[in-house]
């Protein structure tokens, strides 16, 4: 389950960020933090930050995408076979996965470190866009029910996949249109 729950979702994941990279022309992430001093990518990629806000939990196991883990059919999912350090390093490696595409996310769609008032230092804003990311993910864990099975891969493959094509193709036609 877990290995076809994940490249149904890292496909479109990929694909969601060739947006950003397609307005921003460039493959370093401080010149993509650099191009959105005035306007963040969210605004511009909105299609391309729901998706990748999609996968990004479906990508960290999280509710409603958390049939790999299935807390509420086994005791602690997968890992009850771990304990004690093991155990420990299962979970902290989760949060630690949340944490990164949390900062991908704030890098790509809202500025990185770039804040939209000069009163605080880049880390603190890039820290706050990282914290609101994962207050989310507690606030969708508390909310959502379980996908089944079948309605993930259903969604990822037929939704998910062809809006992400889409969002390039429209992409693509605007920047061309517009001379970029």
């Amino acid at each position: 389950r877990s290995t076809a729950q994940m490249i149904s979702y890292e496909i479109a994941l990929g694909l969601s960020l060739v947006g950003v990279l397609m307005i921003s022309q460039s493959l370093s992430l401080v010149k993509i933090v650099e191009q959105q001093s005035f306007w963040w990518f969210i605004f511009f990629q909105p299609v391309a930050f729901v998706i990748y806000f999609i996968c990004m939990l479906a990508e960290t196991n999280r509710l409603p995408f958390d049939l790999p883990e299935a807390e509420t059919e086994l005791v602690a999912g997968y890992q009850t076979e771990y304990s004690s350090l093991k155990f420990a390093l299962f979970y902290m490696a989760e949060y630690i996965h949340m944490l990164t595409v949390s900062a991908i996310a704030s890098t790509m769609f809202l500025g990185g470190y770039q804040g939209p008032f000069g009163i605080f230092p880049g880390v603190h804003w890039l820290f706050i866009k990282i914290m609101f990311f994962i207050f989310v993910f507690m606030w969708i864990r508390g909310t959502l029910p379980r996908f089944r099975y079948d309605q993930l891969m259903r969604f990822g493959w037929k939704f998910l996949l062809p809006l992400a094509l889409a969002n390039i193709f429209v992409t693509a036609v605007v920047l061309v249109l517009i001379g970029k």
